[in-house]
Formats: structure tokens, C-alpha cells, sequence
């Protein structure tokens, strides 16, 4: 089959990467794979290595439709003939829907969403507007039984149109951890003795990173030898940077930009530490999960799909910082039970969050309905 992955833009961030190991795994299954920004790229652009890539070069706008844009995801699409297209977030999908409605596109088109979409709802007419948008999809890939269920109430999906298929990610075991740990404290300059917590993700308001720096103030206090690494990047970056500075946390918190090598580097963490206020199903926590490494994280969206409370990793609600500190701090306190939630975790997510079982199943959905789009 010939395959278009549309992705908002080829950057770092989770519904991007794992469109880019999706590509890549259904390239070297024998299919002719597309992976296209729907914006001009970062400096350091996602690039599967067995698909192909591309970039559309019109510049971004504001909430509405640029016309510019839309023209050429058309020629795109109209020049690569897909058998099957894949949106995958955010803008793709008004995109997607209009090229399709425009040109009465046969080949199917499946959108996967990644968040709880009625969070997002800020605007008159907006759930009318996404209402008619769900309607040109063929089909919805929801990244957890919570955003499935949420989306489809929010747009009307009917049962039959949309479908849970977890987030897969590669099971490398947990021998880097050791080297991944001296990498974390070289880029952080840390000390031989230092607690590593790691948090990944953008610099959005929906990451919650000022709450987690007043947490992560409490758990300084309790565990001296605490550090927090913020990995990634995004508009309040800058926000957060001028919180840290000049205050008791300037030494104990290190942002450390986007990196390509964040899923390899979160081995060497003691743990991983998300305090969203919403969230579909969080790729980080399985991918330190997949390393061994436990996660303490706010119990939003999905997130108790990924982590078991007590068994795999430490929920607590929203907002809940006592609750926050407590479970870091428990950890911290006991490293074997630490190895067991980590051990745990790996084990959970060797089991439902297999990348090839996944792949499989993407790939079993788009035959399906590139035989139905031909009937």
C-alpha cells in the first residue's frame, strides 16, 4: 500500500514521533510510506529512515484556513495517489478533511487522535465545526479507551467509526541505563549522588511545568540531593526558564532543550514525572516504562490506562500537590520498591504496548479499508 502520514510538522513532540516510528515500521513491512509536515520543518526534522519525506513550505497562519496550504496538501495528495492517509493531530485533520471533501477523494482517511478533545473546546461553533470535520474521516484511531469514548461524544462519532489502538513503543531492556545516566549528569553537570527526576515534554500550558516546579520546590526540600531535568521545548519555555532563575531551585532544575535521544536518555532517570492537566495516553511514561523506570504523574485523561496505581507507577489527582510530593518523595525513600513499580512497568508494557502488535493493527485497519474504498 501506499501510505500518507500527515503530521502537523516534523518536530519532537509525541503525536509526531510516534507517526515517525509508525512510518517507519510500515516501510520496512514492504509499504510505501510518506511522512509530510504540514508545516515547514524545525531545524532538526523527524526523518524515518525507510520512509519518504516531505515538507509543505507555506508559512503558518493564524486559527483559520490558509488557502496557500490547502492548495498544496492537495497537489500532494493528488500527485502521490495514496491508497491510504493518516492525519495525526492537531491542524491535520481540518486539512485533511477539506483536500478530501474538495477533490471527493476516494482513498480513505483515518484520523488519530491523542488528547481528550472536549478539553480543547474554547471557542462558539467549535464542536459544530468538529462535528462536520469528524464526518469526513473514515475512521477514528483514539490512543486510549478515554479518548475515544470522549471524542466520540464530543463529535457524535457513531461506534463503528472509531477504535482504540495504544500507543506502541520499542522494547530495547534496560541495559543503557547506566550509560544513559552518566549522559543525563554530563549534560546537567550533576553530582555522583544526585536523585534524577526527569519530566519530557513541550512547554505548553497543558504540561503544567510551573505547578511541577512548586511541587518539585517541596521535594527539594525533603530530598537535597533532588535534581529535575525539563527535556523539550515550546513557547513557555522561556516562562519557566525565568521562574528557575535567581530563586532556591536555580541549581536543583536544568532545562535541557529538545532532544532526539530523550526516550534513550530517560533510562538513566530514578523517575519520570508528568503533572498534565490533560492527556490522551502519555508516550513518555511508556517509554520509561519500557525502560524500567516508574513514573509519578496527575491522574488525567488516560493516564491510568498507562499507569497502574501502586503497581506499575504513583497516581494522584489534578492539582493534588501534597499528594504529588508524597509519592516522589516515598520513592525516592525506597529504591526497591522503586526497581519493582520499574520492573513492573516494563513488564505492562511489554504486553499491551508491543510496537509490532500495534503496527499490526494499523496495518490491518488501513487493508480493510482501502478494500472497502475500492468495493
Amino acid at each position: 500500500m501506499r501510505v500518507l502520514q500527515l503530521v502537523t510538522r516534523r518536530q519532537h513532540r509525541g503525536a509526531e514521533v510516534f507517526a515517525a516510528h509508525l512510518s517507519n515500521a510500515l516501510a520496512e513491512r514492504g509499504h510505501e510510506v510518506y511522512f509530510v509536515g504540514l508545516y515547514p520543518p524545525p531545524p532538526e526534522p523527524l526523518a524515518p529512515a525507510a520512509a519518504k519525506t516531505a515538507d509543505l513550505q507555506a508559512e503558518p497562519g493564524g486559527r483559520g484556513v490558509s488557502l496557500a496550504r490547502l492548495s498544496q496538501l492537495a497537489s500532494c495528495v493528488r500527485s502521490l495517489e495514496p491508497d491510504v492517509v493518516q492525519a495525526n493531530g492537531s491542524d491535520t485533520l481540518k486539512y485533511s478533511v477539506l483536500v478530501k471533501r474538495l477533490q471527493r477523494g476516494r482513498w480513505p482517511l483515518v484520523y488519530r487522535t491523542i488528547s481528550v478533545a472536549s478539553y480543547w473546546l474554547r471557542y462558539p461553533g467549535q464542536r459544530a465545526w468538529g462535528r462536520w470535520l469528524a464526518r469526513g474521516v473514515d475512521h477514528v484511531v483514539a490512543v486510549s479507551d478515554e479518548s475515544r469514548a470522549d471524542f466520540a461524544r464530543t463529535y457524535s462519532v457513531p461506534a463503528s467509526r472509531i477504535s482504540t489502538i495504544r500507543r506502541g513503543v520499542h522494547l530495547p531492556g534496560r541495559d543503557g541505563a547506566a550509560e544513559a545516566r552518566e549522559n543525563l549528569r554530563a549534560l546537567a553537570d550533576l553530582p555522583p549522588d544526585a536523585e534524577i527526576l526527569v519530566h519530557i515534554g513541550s512547554f505548553t500550558a497543558e504540561k503544567n511545568h510551573l505547578w511541577l516546579l512548586e511541587a518539585f520546590k517541596q521535594i527539594r526540600r525533603r530530598r537535597e540531593r533532588s535534581h529535575l531535568l525539563l527535556l523539550g521545548d515550546g513557547p513557555l519555555r522561556e516562562t519557566v526558564a525565568q521562574a528557575v532563575a535567581g530563586g532556591e531551585l536555580e541549581q536543583a532544575v536544568h532545562l535541557l532543550g529538545s532532544r532526539a535521544d530523550a526516550d534513550e536518555l530517560v533510562a538513566g532517570a530514578d523517575l519520570l514525572l508528568l503533572g498534565s492537566t490533560v492527556e490522551g495516553i502519555p508516550g513518555v511514561i511508556l517509554e520509561a516504562a519500557a525502560r524500567g523506570v516508574p513514573s509519578v504523574s496527575t491522574a488525567v485523561g488516560g493516564v491510568h490506562e498507562a499507569v497502574r496505581d501502586g503497581e506499575t507507577g504513583m497516581l494522584v489527582p489534578s492539582g493534588d500537590t501534597a499528594g504529588f510530593v508524597s509519592a516522589v518523595v516515598e520513592l525516592l525513600d525506597d529504591p526497591r520498591r522503586r526497581q519493582q513499580l520499574g520492573m513492573a512497568a516494563h513488564e505492562f508494557v511489554r504486553q499491551h504496548h508491543d510496537m509490532k502488535v500495534v503496527v499490526g493493527a494499523f496495518e490491518g485497519l488501513y487493508q480493510e479499508l482501502a478494500r472497502a474504498a475500492r468495493t
